[in-house]
């Protein structure tokens, strides 16, 4: 068999992966006569400064990985360096990255999911609490085997991947599935594992990965944005995978799940149907508050009543004396006031007191004549003001309610059913106007055969609106249907 040449003990037969960092061929241990893989590490591509210190690394990492012992991690069996380039060789698997089954476009069963990420969990529980965290888990890390059974390969890689070429301004690493911690330059612990893992669930769930575009978008959205809910694009999901993709995706590793041994107990739990503690259970959203209030707890019945019954009686008794003395001692009931009285205008200042009028001398009396009389004074006319009662006030308006009759109902202009996806359960609708619906609209399709069945929208691209229908499946009668909002 030709060979590309001779590593050491190892005689490579022919190239298998190649990355950026480093490449991976199948080899043959000549001494215990095995095939192995073996991944030597790209020195070409670091400045000469470096690499005396990414050779110490790579050494110390593969030492890590090399004590992990699990049957979903992939074997490390020895370390060396050829003509300076450090090597690691490793297992042998036959199979296929997980990578290549998710960029094809296929979504994997439910069933499937869980058993990829009960393996996957398992490997990461156990290297953690080794002491070794992966940090840049993704699907292209993730081997499936023939029988599928889960390896994970390149522990402790992309530390040194990612802590070099800086210089150069390329971004290392697989943005789509780094943490925000790891965008911003802090340390990353087991949680940024769990983070990626979350990615790769969500993408295992939906088809889609739930942070796209260039490398600086998917780094504004990794820190700012909150993904669409899995059951959105997969409306086979309960909202129980909602919960814990938010929880493994949360922005800040305090908020997230904090270990994987957690993350796989959850997954169990949400594939049984059980919710997720410290959430409500799944198609009851009523939130219950006891309002009852209690000023003490009730410990004697009896006793507590006593004081109580003691003030009701005290007020009972104050309030009986009180009645009694006003019907004693009330004043006889005086006439009731003219109401023709003259009410004097309030003044401001107290009035003036008026001059008393000067005595007049009376004129001398002649003798023998008479007294003459006193004038009488003249009688003070009262004047009588009567205050008119102010006229009632007109009796109110009825006030008539001005019902406004209900909108009818815009249908969207000529929308019609124009095919099924089986795969999804979709209606997809063909629409003039899809900006007049958003995704969670209620929509009408109305069959042929005189049927309206109520549709969700779940999924809106261009003028194709992607709709789920309430209660039953789909069906090859649905199409040609016209659609109305």
């Amino acid at each position: 068999m030709s060979t590309l040449g001779k590593v050491g003990k190892y005689e490579l037969r022919h190239q298998i992966g190649r990355g950026a960092m480093g490449v991976v061929y199948e080899a043959f241990d000549t001494v215990i006569e095995r095939p192995v893989a073996l991944k030597m590490l790209r020195t070409d591509v670091y400045a000469p400064e470096q690499l005396p210190d990414v050779r110490a690394r790579f050494k110390r990492e593969a030492h890590s990985a090399g004590r992990l012992s699990h049957p979903n991690i992939v074997t490390i069996f020895d370390y060396g360096e050829h003509e300076g380039a450090p090597y690691i060789a490793m297992d042998l698997m036959n199979g296929e990255e997980l990578a290549r089954s998710l960029e094809a476009g296929q979504r994997m069963a439910l069933p499937q999911v869980v058993r990829v990420m009960e393996q996957l969990l398992s490997a990461l529980s156990y290297a953690h609490e080794k002491g070794v965290v992966h940090r840049d888990m993704k699907p292209s890390n993730v081997f499936v085997l023939r029988d599928g059974t889960i390896k994970v390969v390149d522990f402790g890689l992309a530390r040194i991947e990612a802590s070099n070429l800086t210089e150069t301004g390329t971004l290392l690493g697989t943005p789509a599935y780094m943490s925000p911690e790891q965008f911003l330059g802090l340390p990353a612990d087991a949680r940024s594992d769990i983070f990626s893992v979350g990615v790769m669930l969500y993408q295992m769930l939906t088809g889609d990965r739930p942070f796209t575009g260039s490398p600086s978008t998917i780094m504004q959205k990794v820190l700012r944005q909150d993904p669409v809910e899995p059951s959105v694009l997969n409306p086979t999901l309960s909202a129980e995978w909602d919960g814990l993709v938010k929880r493994v995706l949360a922005k800040k590793p305090d908020e997230r799940v904090q270990s994987a041994r957690q993350f796989a107990e959850y997954v169990r739990m949400v594939s049984e149907g059980k919710p997720l503690p410290g959430t409500p259970p799944s198609g009851d959203s009523t939130v219950v508050i006891d309002a009852t209030v209690r000023l003490a707890p009730p410990k004697d019945e009896k006793r507590s009543r006593l004081p109580l019954l003691a003030l009701a009686s005290l007020a009972l008794v104050a309030i009986i004396g009180g009645l009694a003395a006003w019907l004693a001692y009330r004043p006889a009931d005086k006439p009731a006031a003219v109401a023709a009285a003259p009410v004097a205008a309030p003044q401001t200042t107290a009035p003036k007191p008026r001059p008393k009028p000067e005595p007049v001398a009376a004129a001398p009396q002649a003798v023998g004549e008479a007294p003459a009389p006193k004038p009488r004074p003249k009688p003070v006319e009262k004047k009588v003001v009567k205050i008119e009662p102010p006229p009632p006030p007109p009796p109110p308006r009825p006030v008539v309610a001005k019902v406004e009759p209900a909108p009818e109902p815009k249908p969207v202009r000529t929308a019609k059913v124009v095919s099924l996806d089986r795969n999804w359960g979709f209606l997809v609708v063909e629409s003039p106007d899809p900006g007049a619906v958003k995704v969670g609209d209620r929509l009408h399709a109305h069959l042929a055969d005189g049927r309206r069945i109520a549709i969700v929208v779940r999924r809106i691209s261009g003028n194709l609106v992607s709709a789920v229908p309430e209660g039953q499946k789909i069906s090859d009668d649905m199409v040609g249907a016209s659609v109305t909002k």
